[in-house]
């Protein structure tokens, strides 16, 4: 989360930096009255579930979980007829349910429930989860429903391979947290019963208090004949859950809270993506200037952003010496750029737009894909050149005012399409050499001619070898972890070619 830094925000200008507290999550008294909330409505479920069965065994009514592909009280019922049907006993009427055991099965079903949602979206907070159910009335398919919708998931196809893995490995983890006797026997039921939703649920709405026990029976069989059926139920099969859930999402209440906190780290994981594509991009030697000062800000999509401002800075304030070249990119480094980029995002929103607030910027950045071509963008380009120098400042730049200064004349610069047009004629491939002298050429020769910065920046003071480790690798520590992870990183590269050559060898003679 970020918070507004007073002593930077001058004038118009409104610069974020890291909060030292999460605002916008609840106090530990208020989470516990919505797991109180929550827990009520799932014990609600049981009741009428209890109402609806007439073999209220002990030992199948307590595996009876409310995790599952449709409604909480069809997923009770389904995976009471399921313990039932295994292990069937006597019917000598209806007994007395223990209510501790059942407190428990309730309390464990509530588990359940936030390790689905959790699982699923895996940046969510348990206590998110928790509002995001109680929304639902703990129904964990709507809920997810509630989720993709408020993070404008638009990647999420209901009837894809890769949300049926995440929907199995939902289920699977929701179980275990449910402390269920037979969790992947449950979770596997649930995933061969996608395919006969049609004809799982009249059965399962059939279900009275003296509801005949060829239903039973039929639900058996049904389960038997998907489980031990020769092909996989189709990925397409997952798509009835979704729609059942949509028409209940019609009902459900709209969302009142502000999960920034979440939606922080989704935008952070967006943003690590774009500067693993624009690595992936840069010839080697351009590493350290995009660790120094290569933002994901500017006029054109995330990545391009990440290349300009990287080529720019490393032309325009050169290195001092070729010794501070890097091998590797740690972990730790890219998350520090990445981190700055989303402050400098933010406060160049909330600086264009003065009635923004933080959490509309996340949600904005999210909707646009970090693109900040997508806004109406500024009314003159003083404002504009504020806005970014605000990115600059948050973000930590070198240079900011040179920055800022760069970006906002990016508009007046004619050659503008040209750079644009060779960063995407690039497409996913590394940029040649020629490409990277192009683009330098064309940004700074028109930059210099229009912001009349002075050819010959004045060097900065050298720095003693053993500070600037310290302040790239974070101590001595971090540094010989870096140079053990290289050299792993370099002898599996040499062990990589060796057998790309054996093998290569192998099939030129034969």
């Amino acid at each position: 989360m970020a918070s507004l830094n007073a002593k930077a925000s001058t004038g118009h200008l409104r610069v974020y930096g890291p909060a030292l507290h999460d605002y916008g999550a609840p106090l530990m008294k208020d989470r516990d009255q919505e797991a109180s909330l929550l827990l009520l409505k799932i014990r609600h479920h049981y009741e009428e579930a209890l109402g609806r069965l007439t073999f209220r065994w002990l030992s199948d009514v307590c595996l009876g979980v409310c995790v599952g592909l449709l409604d909480p009280v069809s997923n009770i019922i389904a995976s009471t007829l399921l313990a039932a049907a295994e292990a069937p006993v006597d019917t000598g009427g209806p007994t007395a349910v223990d209510g501790p055991r059942l407190r428990d099965m309730e309390r464990r079903s509530l588990d359940g429930l936030v390790a689905f949602l959790t699982c699923f979206f895996p940046y969510l907070a348990d206590w998110e989860a928790v509002r995001y159910l109680l929304l639902a009335e703990a129904d964990p398919i709507v809920a997810a429903r509630i989720v993709i919708e408020y993070r404008g998931v638009r990647c999420f196809r209901e009837g894809s391979a890769a949300a049926r893995g995440a929907l199995k490995l939902a289920l699977h983890c929701a179980m275990v947290a449910a402390k269920h006797p037979c969790p992947s026997q449950l979770a596997d039921a649930w995933l061969s019963l996608s395919s006969s939703l049609n004809n799982v649920v009249p059965l399962l709405s059939g279900v009275q208090p003296n509801f005949p026990r060829d239903i039973l029976h039929s639900f058996h069989t049904l389960v038997k004949e998907t489980a031990h059926s020769p092909c996989p139920p189709p990925d397409g099969s997952l798509v009835r859950p979704w729609k059942l859930a949509a028409r209940c999402r019609k009902h459900a209440p709209k969302l009142t809270y502000r999960h920034s906190w979440s939606l922080t780290r989704v935008l952070l994981d967006t943003i690590h993506g774009f500067y693993l594509q624009a690595l992936a991009r840069l010839p080697v030697g351009y590493h350290r200037s995009l660790l120094d000062a290569g933002h994901c800000y500017g006029p054109f999509d995330p990545v391009s952003n990440i290349i300009v401002n990287t080529i720019w800075y490393q032309a325009t304030f050169p290195p001092l010496s070729q010794q501070d070249e890097l091998d590797i990119v740690s972990t730790l480094c890219l998350m520090r750029i990445e981190a700055r980029s989303f402050y400098g995002l933010v406060s160049f929103l909330c600086t264009c737009y003065q009635d923004l607030d933080t959490d509309q910027a996340i949600r904005f950045l999210l909707d646009t894909a970090l693109n900040l071509s997508a806004t109406k963008h500024c009314s003159s380009v003083k404002e504009e050149q504020e806005a970014y120098r605000a990115a600059a400042i948050a973000a930590w730049h070198p240079r900011p005012d040179a920055q800022a200064g760069f970006l906002s004349s990016l508009k007046a610069m004619l050659v503008a399409p040209h750079v644009l047009s060779l960063l995407q004629d690039g497409g996913q491939y590394q940029l040649s050499s020629q490409c990277v002298h192009q683009i330098h050429t064309l940004l700074c020769s028109e930059y210099h001619s229009i912001v009349c910065v002075p050819t010959h920046q004045q060097r900065p003071a050298p720095i003693s070898e053993r500070q600037f480790h310290f302040t790239m690798s974070e101590g001595r520590k971090q540094r010989r972890t870096h140079r053990r992870i290289s050299a792993k990183v370099k002898a599996a590269l040499r062990r990589y070619e060796k057998q790309n050559s054996v093998l290569t060898t192998a099939k030129a003679r034969a």
